[in-house]
């Protein structure tokens, strides 16, 4: 029987990855352009991708009428990864990504506005202690 991962494993392993990403990046943008850099995390995205469907991941179930949906996560992703290599490009790794990492809490707000979703009093704390971080984080830059 395959072991399945839960919500936690994905999440960590994201941030480990997510880290490794941002400052690997820095270090590409050494030689390379923002936007060399985003066609090459596209290129390897459609590997990956193309792994998961390979081991079995997921691909059934799409709707035509719901796959607009994608199409504009997959185009706000791709623009936010553009504009992610341009403030690393431009700035620094220690400061950029801090503030560019505070979109979770931007999230969590927004789940609660449109996806009717709740958040306990320690969330909440959570979020207000994230938007502190990024002022900080800015006064500092």
């Amino acid at each position: 029987m395959p072991v399945v991962m839960g919500w936690l494993f994905y999440s960590l392993t994201t941030v480990a990855l997510f880290a490794l990403w941002s400052l690997l990046g820095k270090v590409a943008l050494r030689t390379a352009t923002p936007v060399q850099t985003t066609l090459l995390y596209g290129i390897a995205a459609a590997i990956v991708a193309v792994g998961a469907i390979g081991i079995g991941q997921r691909t059934a179930g799409w709707s035509v009428a719901t796959l607009w949906v994608g199409v504009l996560s997959a185009a706000c992703g791709a623009l936010g990864l553009l504009t992610f290599y341009l403030a690393l490009d431009r700035g620094n790794a220690s400061l950029a990504v801090p503030v560019i990492g505070f979109y979770p809490a931007v999230v969590a707000v927004a789940s609660v506005l449109f996806l009717d979703e709740k958040l306990s009093a320690l969330q909440v704390v959570g979020v207000a202690l994230a938007v502190a971080g990024v002022a900080l984080i800015g006064a500092a830059g």
